[in-house]
C-alpha cells in the first residue's frame, strides 16, 4: 500500500467566514444612517426657528431705538446732522472740546 502524502496546510488555507459581513450590505447600518440624518435634520430645524426668534426680536428693538432715537432729537433743540458752532473751534488742548469734556482726538 502506498502511502499518500497530504499537502501542508498553513494559516492562509483557512476557510472563515471573516470577509463575508462586510461584502453584503446590512440593513441595519442603514437604518441607522438614516436615523441619524433625520436627528441632524431635526436639530437644524430647531436652531433656524430660534435665529427666526432671535432676528424678529433684533428687528423689532432696532425699531425701538430708533423710535426712541426720534423722540429725543424732537425734544430737543438740535436737528440730526446740524454742527454746532462750539464744536467747530475747540479750545484748550488737543484732545479736548470745549463743551463736551475729554474727546479722543484721531
Amino acid at each position: 500500500m502506498a502511502v499518500r502524502v497530504l499537502p501542508l496546510r498553513g494559516l492562509a488555507n483557512l476557510r472563515t467566514l471573516a470577509g463575508l459581513a462586510d461584502r453584503q450590505p446590512q440593513s441595519y447600518k442603514a437604518y441607522l444612517r438614516v436615523s441619524f440624518l433625520e436627528l441632524e435634520r431635526a436639530r437644524h430645524g430647531q436652531e433656524i426657528v430660534t435665529v427666526h426668534h432671535r432676528l424678529a426680536f433684533l428687528v423689532a428693538r432696532c425699531r425701538e431705538i430708533d423710535a426712541e432715537k426720534a423722540a429725543i432729537l424732537a425734544g430737543s433743540s438740535a436737528a440730526p446732522g446740524s454742527s454746532q458752532s462750539s464744536e467747530a473751534a475747540p479750545t484748550g488742548r488737543p484732545g479736548q472740546s470745549a463743551n463736551r469734556g475729554f474727546r479722543l482726538a484721531c
